[in-house]
């Protein structure tokens, strides 16, 4: 991915500034490149976390952790003319900050893919060798993290290095996306949670196997408790009716004791129809008989897609994560089924593809909906914490900020909405 290095010393002053302010002055890089990812990213960290109510203690934990653990993971920083490893997140570098909405509170998370200069050099084309130090760092933390689905999920879902010595040069050079994992850190004020996401497209394309069956037979295969059994069957009963083409892309699982964790099966759907979406939503039908909070989750969905005024339509493969000036027919629609242990009915989450919106456009669909929702707390900042965060910008001209819009239900916690900022 090439890009315009977006580094704006001196403009980071607004709500939320001053634990990034002040860090600035007493942290030191080994690089340029961690510097310029500092101050690309660390702004708005320190404005998410403000903004999320985190104690003052908080805000510079989770800022210092950002400096010292993931600014030195992030690799080569992308600038003009500069040809670097292209990570399927799609924000500057391999990073990505999102924001998840309840009626109570806001949660900050982080999303990074562990990266060296080798990704692009090509001494580590499939960007793998960093992945083991990473989780070694996060651990040393504190973080509760419990590495045994790691252990048991890399070798059935990315490659292995017989799997890169059986690729064609020729054939790699030409692949759009490398990626093999990321890490996801959700800042929680109670303790940092650690989810990592396998995309297995590549392993399923050198074991000739589709990447539905692939995800599947590996969950299988290390579930000897038989505690996600139910919950497969389902999802592969769906994904093996007549005519349905679309294909798990990522799994995700927590990081802790597999006994309490969730597994998310990631789908991409090419064909942008709220029928579609429907189909997806309720399994065919099945999930609104077993949920019935299946069926007032649609309802919000519908709210959102006419709001949004989803453009309809096929969508072609992206080659490339988005950018600035995008339409908004460029991505697909994306959900995920999640999981759990001994419950047969998975749960889904739609991520609607909002790159391409005026973002003034999505915020005001946003703040509508959280006033109708009973979430009159976010109803009454997002917009304005919005232009906080894009301080100097014109955001009824940009189309690009807010790239993702994540939405799921239960009416025991209400609407769950995660916003993914670029």
């Amino acid at each position: 991915m090439t890009g315009p290095s977006t580094t704006k010393l001196g403009q980071d002053g607004g709500a939320g500034s001053e634990p990034y302010l002040h860090l600035s002055k007493s942290l030191r890089f080994s690089n340029l490149d961690e510097f310029q990812y500092w101050h690309q990213h660390g702004p708005m960290l320190g404005k998410l976390l403000c903004d999320g109510n985190y104690s003052v203690h908080h805000q510079y934990e989770y800022l210092c952790l950002f400096a010292r653990l993931i600014v030195p993971s992030l690799g080569p920083f992308p600038s003009p003319g500069r040809e670097v490893f292209q990570c399927i997140l799609g924000s500057i570098g391999p990073f990505e900050l999102s924001q998840n909405f309840t009626k109570t509170r806001s949660t900050t998370r982080i999303a990074y893919e562990p990266t060296s200069h080798r990704a692009t050099t090509g001494q580590d084309p499939f960007n793998r060798a960093l992945l083991p130090s990473a989780l070694h760092d996060l651990k040393a933390t504190a973080a509760a993290i419990n590495l045994d689905l790691h252990h048991a999920l890399l070798p059935r879902l990315t490659l292995s290095d017989s799997d890169v010595a059986r690729l064609p040069q020729s054939q790699t050079a030409e692949l759009p996306f490398k990626t093999q994992t990321i890490l996801a850190l959700d800042l929680d004020p109670a303790g940092i949670s650690v989810k990592e996401y396998f995309y297995p497209t590549l392993k399923a394309q050198v074991t000739a196997q589709s990447p539905t069956q692939l995800c599947i037979d590996a969950i299988r295969t290390i579930d000897s408790e038989q505690l996600f059994a139910q919950g497969c069957d389902a999802l592969q009963e769906y994904l093996q009716q007549p005519g349905q083409k679309t294909e798990i892309f990522l799994v995700s699982c927590d990081l802790v004791d597999p006994h309490r964790t969730r597994l998310k099966f990631y789908l991409a759907e090419f064909d942008v129809r709220f029928d579609r979406l429907v189909e997806h939503w309720t399994m065919g039908g099945q999930l609104n008989k077993e949920d019935p909070d299946i069926t007032e989750g649609l309802a919000m969905l519908d709210e959102l897609w006419r709001a949004l005024e989803i453009v309809e339509g096929l969508r072609a493969y992206p080659k490339r994560p988005s950018q600035p000036g995008d339409p908004p027919t460029y991505l697909p629609l994306m959900l995920n089924y999640e999981i759990h242990p001994g419950r047969r009915a998975p749960i889904p989450k739609f991520y609607f593809p909002v790159s391409g919106i005026p973002d003034t456009k999505v915020a005001a669909v946003l703040t509508d909906f959280f006033e109708r929702h009973d979430m009159p707390d976010q109803a009454a900042v997002y917009a304005a914490n919005l232009q906080n965060y894009f301080a100097g910008e014109n955001l009824e001209e940009t189309t690009h900020h807010q790239a993702w819009l994540s939405f799921s239900y239960a009416k025991s916690k209400g609407p769950y909405l995660t916003v993914y900022y670029h």
